[in-house]
């Protein structure tokens, strides 16, 4: 028969596997690779910064500061609820463009985020550009 087993007895056949030294080699050296990267990747730069005292930025512009209690009221600083459109007329009032203007927006800390967020996009709406979220100083 011209397509045999070529040589193999019965008793003996082939085995096909695949010779796992060179792949447990090649994992070996990998993981030596990644131990020894793994601390220079995790190394930082030790950087000594300067402490300052919290002090108040230069007010470059004309301000309008409003104020967002725990329930979402927005009042003004003198503690008496504003409507979002009386922002405007606060603005105009002044006689100076809404992109000018700054709001500067002091958040109770118990305020939920949603109402901050609506009220940051409505006074985008109403054409503020310059919003500021203002913290206090410890």
């Amino acid at each position: 028969m011209a397509f045999g087993n070529l040589g193999t007895n019965e008793r003996n056949p082939t085995l096909s596997e695949i010779n796992m030294v060179p792949l447990i080699d090649i994992v070996l050296v990998l993981l030596i690779l990644f131990i020894l990267a793994a601390p220079m990747a995790a190394q930082s730069v030790k950087v000594s910064l300067p402490t300052t005292k919290n002090l108040p930025a230069p007010i470059d512009s004309p301000t309008i500061d409003i104020a967002i209690q725990a329930d979402g009221r927005i009042t003004d600083q003198l503690g008496l609820a504003v409507d979002i459109a009386k922002l405007l007329e606060m603005a105009s009032g002044a006689g100076i463009d809404t992109e000018e203007q700054t709001i500067r927006i002091w958040s109770d800390q118990d305020v939920r985020f949603e109402h901050l967020a609506n009220l940051m996009v409505d006074l985008r709406r109403l054409g503020f550009s310059q919003i500021s979220l203002m913290t206090r100083g410890q």
